[in-house]
């Protein structure tokens, strides 16, 4: 049985992992009844699948395994707020609870950025269905992208797959 801040951390560990792998530093892990049921990270530059973020991989990879569609009653962590895209996937997966630990804000002021919107905004768009709790040891999630170059990921992926 673990605790929530456990799990965070476990995300935020896994956020690291991938950095040091050539990924993107984000990380994400699935519970359900306080036990880890599936953890990932993003992996969208070598897999060549801009699609394949943390939480969305996450997600799709238990969903198939387990022959689920829904989510009721799981709770997903996440190193950083989620993006729009993955935002969508909690929301149609029917995630309960979203915890995560860097916010938007924090990422944009880190990356000189364009605004992105808040993933409260598309996880409950008319009603609250989703319990949304975050930024939550943020410090801890920062350090994850301490020296990490924000750039292009295009060009990040052809360095990642360059073959002279």
């Amino acid at each position: 049985m673990v605790t929530d801040e456990q799990v965070l951390r476990r995300a935020i560990k896994l956020a690291h992992d991938a950095r040091r792998q050539g990924c993107e530093p984000f990380g994400a892990v699935l519970v359900l009844n306080h036990e880890i049921v599936h953890e990932g990270y993003d992996r969208s530059l070598i897999a060549s699948d801009p699609a394949f973020h943390a939480e969305l991989s996450v997600i799709s990879e238990y969903c198939r395994r387990e022959r689920r569609f829904r989510l009721d009653g799981y709770t997903l962590f996440s190193s950083a707020e989620p993006c729009v895209m993955c935002a969508g996937a909690i929301f149609w997966s029917r995630l309960s609870r979203l915890v995560f630990s860097v916010s938007q804000q924090s990422l944009r002021r880190l990356s000189q950025g364009p605004p992105r919107p808040s993933c409260v905004s598309i996880v409950n768009p008319d009603r609250q269905r989703v319990e949304v709790v975050g930024p939550w040891l943020e410090e801890e999630g920062l350090a994850v992208f301490e020296g990490f170059i924000f750039g292009r990921k295009v060009e990040r992926h052809a360095e990642l797959h360059y073959i002279a």
